[in-house]
């Protein structure tokens, strides 16, 4: 651990956790409205005919594909700006890091597309079930009752897509086939698991190549910014005071001023100087180079010197600051 990392206060595992809660916060707003948006799909999907079902599903998947990446990009920027400001912490390698603060999440999106794909195709899925059917009248109210158990769907990993979803192309993740192997995508027949399971690590391929691509460009974005930082901020260090002739006698009179201060805050003007005269306080270098502050000069007798009142007062200004 780097001095500075021990000298001040542990921001790196709160700012870890408020991440955190930033992304499940974030995707708890997306995940009702991706479920809203899998019915639509699947009530769309129902009343269309077989050759256009396919661009229905896949009109309404891909922009939620895009919004997720979108979000998991400005959580891997977070992650990734923590990373550069304690490289200590990552141990200088703050991509490897922040991929491995990413990978549950990832793994929980694989899973939630998996569900949504079954909730866009079946209307249902391990989150929505389907309780009853009303039939639609104007003017009229109805109800449906709740049953408090309802039976359970088989797994997720027995799930079997519709044929009319499989489609080669880039933006779902499938690439050529042999013609033979290319299964007959105008029905409503049942993929088998080869090809099911071709399918949905299709969905996870294009997922990952979208979310490559947006993690590669937050990347150079905040490697080139930090590029830009001066090193002392980098290291977390701050700049030493201006090392020009006189530093150290303009540190010794701030310091006289302030412990002036501290005891009476309320001091100005002459009565201030009478208080720096008796500790002996010494004038800047400058003012002695320019002649300003002959030798032997009180600070008393200086308040009334037109040139060096102002700058008495703009002294006592910036020790109060530097405090």
């Amino acid at each position: 651990m780097t001095r500075a990392d021990r000298t001040t206060p542990d921001t790196f595992n709160p700012a870890m956790k408020a991440i955190d809660n930033l992304l499940q916060e974030e995707f708890a707003k997306i995940d009702p409205w991706a479920s809203r948006d899998g019915l639509m799909a699947h009530a769309e999907i129902e009343h269309a005919n077989v050759a256009q079902k396919s661009a229905i599903f896949y009109r309404h998947f891909i922009p939620l594909r895009q919004r997720i990446v979108v979000l998991l990009g400005e959580t891997y920027r977070k992650y990734f700006r923590l990373a550069l400001a304690h490289p200590s912490r990552t141990r200088n390698d703050p991509n490897a890091w922040v991929q491995r603060q990413l990978q549950s999440d990832i793994r929980s999106v694989l899973e939630w597309i998996r569900q949504w794909y079954i909730l866009a195709c079946e209307g249902e899925n391990d989150g929505v079930r389907h309780v009853g059917t009303v039939e639609f009248v104007p003017a009229s109210t109805v109800s449906v009752s709740i049953p408090t158990t309802v039976p359970p769907l088989p797994r997720p990993t027995s799930w079997r897509a519709p044929a009319w979803l499989f489609k080669i192309s880039p933006m779902v993740g499938v690439g050529p086939l042999k013609e033979k192997h290319v299964p007959a995508n105008d029905s409503e027949e049942r993929l088998g698991e080869a090809h099911t399971r071709l399918l949905l690590n299709g969905a996870k391929r294009a997922f990952f190549w979208e979310l490559g691509a947006g993690i590669e460009r937050v990347r150079n974005e905040e490697t080139a910014a930090a590029g830009a930082i001066r090193v002392e901020a980098s290291n977390g260090q701050k700049r030493g005071p201006n090392k020009r002739k006189g530093w150290q006698q303009r540190l010794k009179l701030y310091d006289c001023m302030r412990k002036v201060l501290r005891a009476n805050p309320e001091l100005q003007g002459m009565e201030f100087c009478a208080e720096l005269d008796r500790r002996h306080a010494q004038p800047l270098l400058d003012w002695i180079q320019s002649k300003e502050w002959r030798e032997g000069l009180t600070w008393k007798e200086a308040w009334d010197k037109p040139l060096l009142k102002p700058k008495i007062r703009r002294v006592r200004q910036e020790a109060q600051k530097a405090s």
